[in-house]
């Protein structure tokens, strides 16, 4: 018996090719893309769900009261670890986590820049990272002793085994050499920890002297706990407060310093904006992709349906028939979902070959290692989808065609516009509102994309490349910059007296990723001034191209203006100070200084954000003297700003390569350029915008091959109304009009909708910018009318073919 419905539904498939092609098609696109993104949701998803005792485990959360408002931060102090270790029984492991990276030796000549982390000994006890060799209770135990993963096995000691051998990493002021005593497996796709080496965290000593590892207040790398229970988590929470008032003694303030635990399955998918060392991805965006996936495949879904019931009257004799046999309703039902289950089936075998496809393309648009591995999960999710669509797709026209009455059918009294064309057309306008609504979506995202691509930031970006120094290791903070500082001018120094250079600044910080330091003094009024503080030498202004509105630029000789701050507009409106070449910072906290000049504002930071209060200064011991609070955004080693003369980026680079190996001879020379960092902080809106234009993309091309199949159907229909017509004198134009009202209709109720929808709901996404740009009624207007002359040239194509037969050949058996 279900040898028959399959012989059966494979024969109505082959009979109708455009119909199964068009279905097939359609399908095939949507589940495609359908299923990369529903495997990537489920991977984003499955974020450290290895770790087996995973919900034991938690990060610390720190919150401080600073003026009044609760400041949440993933980062804790040094101290952290071992103090709730010794506080909380119920703690049964606890682990410090800081990065770093320094120069190491790759070859006994050659050094690059190689990135760490620094964790307590038990680390490997907490997570379940897969050692290969190697005890996970001894790996660790000595400061000299380092854990690497395969890669970095292989980028140091190519196939040979490396357990025994060094690895040498300048840590402090001279190259150290650590054994290799443990190799791991490379971590896993779906882990938020990603390292390369680690190291002991006794090597903390190197940056760190003991006052900084044991105050409370100085904030650094991040905090794991293991309970033995995951139910105390309550319980260590309860007891932070008062381990708290121990710890502080006289700096304590109820309430207004504390921990909380985070579970780290949490810590993935979230959309609190705190700065952590985990590879996080906001839910928001997740819910995005699996709204675009299912909204594609409701539009593959509804061609189905529509063309299932346009296809009801060729069909209908066939129920007739078969019900006058004996078929009951439960077996008509079954055998055109068997038709719709196949058509699936084939689908999603087409669909799966696409998606391996565009597996490379998806995994450079999100920077992601997506492998398509169909283990139980992603099995399930391939199911899921054959069920879910065979019953968006086939549920509805079997139930109405299963339902027809045999004596109405084999009379011939059934109408075309029995009930369904309502419905056909209804489910038209939702293909156009669908694919409207991601169209002006996709429209409105490239419009604010381009516009902050565009965007004056304040100063020039073109030609400028930045090249990092070598950092100058010290407990001591101020000596680390100040000695960076001078490495950076040699190079410096090198660099100008070529012609290919134009011009040369160095600088702590770079420009949109959040790099500027944050600093805050008290003001008269206890409340706190808070800005951002950069440290420059050589000819800054000059090579950014910051116009200066008051005042003078810095001396870029070495040593001069050594006391000497530049400011924005921001600052100076901030102070309340009409003209700040005359004003100086609180002397009873800040060492002599002068203010020398005012640029005009420039974003330091990205368009996400509005323009702070920024001073710039040449040396950290002037501009530390007064401040209360800082926090530091990048690395304290400057970074050299090389403006090119010329458009030779060869030669250019060729003389900073070659400078470089005079200046620094041991190390790695690397560049990056000053634009592309720039735009780097807007990628995962490029990201999201380019999936949005495929998504539009294919749900425009999938809706006009239902709407060409729909209009077919139509005029297939009414052959005969068309050849009276022409018999009685109407014209191609006439008739062809006479199509094209209703479905323009149809388009016009898609756009109608789609468009104010499409603005109230990108309102949320274009809020998250300081500066927006929305598109002109202009564009709105010509998607509406591109709209119009879509569907113009689909249904004229097809309704001209048509008036162009014989009205003989159509009405001949009349």
């Amino acid at each position: 018996m279900l040898k028959n419905y399959f012989k059966i539904a494979v024969r109505n498939l082959l009979k109708h090719k455009l119909h199964t092609g068009i279905n097939l098609i359609g399908l095939s696109l949507g589940l495609g893309v359908s299923i990369l993104i529903f495997f990537f949701v489920q991977q984003e998803m499955s974020f450290d769900s290895f770790h087996a005792d995973g919900e034991k485990v938690f990060r610390i959360k720190r919150f401080e009261m600073i003026e009044g408002t609760f400041r949440e931060s993933y980062s804790s102090p040094a101290i952290t670890a071992p103090t709730l270790a010794a506080e909380f029984p119920e703690i049964e492991k606890v682990t410090r986590m800081v990065g770093g990276g320094v120069q190491a030796y790759i070859t006994d000549e050659n050094t690059d820049f190689q990135t760490f982390m620094m964790v307590s000994p038990t680390f490997l006890e907490i997570f379940d990272f897969e050692l290969i060799q190697g005890n996970k209770s001894q790996v660790l135990a000595d400061k000299y002793s380092a854990v690497i993963t395969e890669e970095t096995a292989k980028k140091f000691f190519a196939d040979e085994n490396p357990i025994g051998k060094s690895i040498r990493l300048k840590m402090g002021e001279n190259f150290e050499s650590y054994q290799v005593t443990g190799l791991l497996k490379d971590i896993p796709e779906n882990s938020s920890i990603k390292f390369e080496i680690l190291l002991n965290d006794e090597n903390l000593s190197y940056s760190f002297d003991e006052e900084s590892l044991t105050n409370w207040f100085n904030i650094f790398g991040e905090t794991y706990v293991k309970l033995s229970d995951a139910s105390l988590e309550q319980n260590v929470e309860a007891g932070m407060e008062a381990m708290m008032k121990k710890v502080l003694g006289e700096d304590y303030k109820q309430g207004e310093y504390y921990f909380t635990l985070e579970p780290i399955r949490d810590m993935h998918l979230t959309d609190v904006e705190t700065e952590g060392m985990v590879e996080v991805t906001k839910p928001k965006l997740l819910l995005i992709l699996g709204g675009i996936a299912f909204l594609i495949l409701l539009i593959a879904s509804i061609n189905f349906t529509t063309m299932a019931i346009g296809r009801a009257t060729t069909r209908a004799k066939e129920v007739g028939v078969r019900k006058t046999m004996g078929a009951d309703f439960k077996q008509l039902i079954f055998q055109f979902l068997t038709e719709a289950f196949l058509t699936t089936l084939l689908a999603l075998v087409f669909g799966l070959i696409l998606a391996e496809v565009l597996l490379p393309t998806f995994n450079e648009l999100f920077e992601k290692e997506l492998n398509l591995i169909y283990g139980p999960s992603q099995i399930g999710i391939l199911i899921g989808l054959i069920l879910l669509i065979t019953a968006l797709a086939g549920a509805y026209p079997a139930l109405f065609m299963s339902s027809l009455k045999p004596i109405k059918v084999l009379k011939g009294n059934l109408s075309m516009n029995f009930g369904k064309q309502a419905l056909r057309k209804g489910l038209v306008a939702f293909q156009f509102f669908i694919s409207f609504l991601l169209i002006a979506a996709t429209l409105i995202m490239v419009n604010q994309m381009n516009a902050i691509r565009t965007f004056d930031l304040g100063f020039d970006q073109e030609m400028v490349l930045m090249v990092d120094v070598p950092d100058f290791p010290s407990k001591s903070f101020e000596t680390s910059v100040e000695e960076s500082f001078k490495q950076a001018e040699l190079y410096r120094q090198a660099l100008i007296r070529r012609s290919e250079v134009q011009s040369a600044g160095i600088s702590i910080a770079t420009y949109g990723d959040n790099a500027f330091w944050q600093a805050g003094f008290p003001l008269e009024d206890g409340k706190s001034f808070n800005y951002r503080i950069n440290f420059v030498g050589g000819d800054y202004v000059k090579t950014l191209g910051f116009e200066i509105l008051e005042g003078r630029d810095l001396d870029p000789a070495p040593g001069a203006d050594s006391a000497a701050f530049l400011i924005n507009e921001a600052f100076a409106q901030a102070m309340n100070w009409d003209d700040p070449t005359k004003e100086i910072l609180d002397p009873s906290r800040f060492d002599p200084h002068q203010i020398v000049g005012v640029v005009k504002d420039f974003h330091h930071s990205s368009l996400y954000k509005e323009i702070e209060p920024v001073l710039i200064a040449k040396s950290p011991k002037i501009a530390f003297s007064g401040i209360n609070r800082l926090m530091i955004q990048s690395t304290t080693n400057p970074k050299v700003l090389v403006k090119g003369s010329g458009t030779d980026f060869e030669a250019f680079k060729a003389v900073l390569e070659s400078e470089w190996k005079k200046t620094f001879p041991s190390e790695a020379f690397s560049f990056n350029f000053m634009d592309e960092t720039v735009q780097e902080q807007y990628k995962a809106d490029e990201r999201l915008g380019k999936m949005v234009f495929l998504a539009a993309g294919i749900a425009i091309l999938i809706a006009a091959m239902g709407l060409f199949a729909l209009v077919a159907l139509s005029i297939s229909g009414r052959t005969k109304e068309i050849g009276i017509r022409k018999v009685l004198g109407a014209s191609s134009w006439s008739i062809s009009w006479m199509f094209n009202k209703e479905f323009l209709i149809i388009t016009l109720i898609g756009v109608f909708f789609a468009l104010p929808l499409s603005l109230y709901l990108m309102q949320d996404w274009i809020s998250q910018f300081a500066i927006k740009e929305w598109p002109s009624w202009i564009s709105f207007a010509m998607l509406g009318i591109g709209g119009i002359g879509f569907t113009l040239l689909i249904v004229s194509a097809q309704s001209y073919r048509a008036t162009q037969m014989n009205p003989v050949e159509t009405l001949k058996d009349e």
